[in-house]
């Protein structure tokens, strides 16, 4: 399942997180591995591990940077390890049931921040989706030719910067009027979204998340 589980207590949760921090600081990526390998043993699921330690990991690298307690290439390094993490645990929480439902994301425009939305797809697939992630940088007219050349159920738009917004709804307007009725359902997320929860349907978008396993959950609700 997508949503997170009881059985990964929060207090386990943020030491987890704090370790793995730590030793990526310390450039041992396969000892944080390994943690995160024994908390997946233990019983904690994909969400656990993505929305209770990688995640906030991401946002305390983030904080660091931003505060010049560590360079930039140390985030980088943090970055392209968590990466690596990801793409170890993920094939075991593939789910073997499958949908049938399809979601297309990209990180649009000038976006280079993807892990969030790598981390959506991927739990879209632990729930049985099929998803198409376009990755970073992605313009605007190349989302209407993937929707078009893929017919998903679902698209995720994302941005971190504010900046961003007017674009989306560019490309929000854009889908519309090409696609008509055959537009999929849309979802909008990043940090602008979270902090005005009115905004998505400003731009013109069916919702948004504050979290991974709450996209789930609504993209769920909007395609059933």
């Amino acid at each position: 399942m997508a949503a997170p589980t009881d059985r990964f207590h929060p207090c386990e949760a943020e030491k987890l997180a704090g370790t793995y921090l730590e030793l990526m600081l310390q450039a041992r990526r396969n000892d944080a591995l390994r943690c995160i390998q024994k908390a997946i043993a233990r019983g904690a699921s994909l969400s656990d591990i993505y929305l209770k330690v990688l995640q906030p990991v991401m946002y305390e690298t983030g904080r660091l940077w931003q505060t010049n307690a560590i360079d930039i290439a140390v985030e980088h390094y943090i970055t392209a390890a968590t990466q690596l993490t990801m793409a170890h645990i993920f094939p075991h929480a593939l789910s073997k049931k499958r949908t049938g439902k399809k979601m297309v994301g990209g990180c649009l425009g000038s976006e280079l921040h993807q892990l969030g939305l790598h981390m959506l797809c991927d739990l879209f697939e632990s729930e049985g989706w099929d998803t198409y992630f376009m990755g970073a940088a992605t313009p605007g007219k190349s989302f209407l030719t993937v929707v078009s050349d893929q017919h998903p159920d679902l698209l995720c738009i994302s941005v971190t910067m504010q900046r961003g917004v007017p674009e989306v709804r560019e490309t929000i307007e854009l889908l519309r009027a090409k696609l008509g009725a055959d537009c999929p359902k849309i979802l909008v997320g990043g940090l602008p979204f979270i902090l005005s929860p009115g905004l998505a349907a400003a731009v013109g978008a069916d919702g948004t998340g504050t979290d991974g396993a709450q996209a789930v959950a609504l993209a769920t609700q909007l395609t059933s």
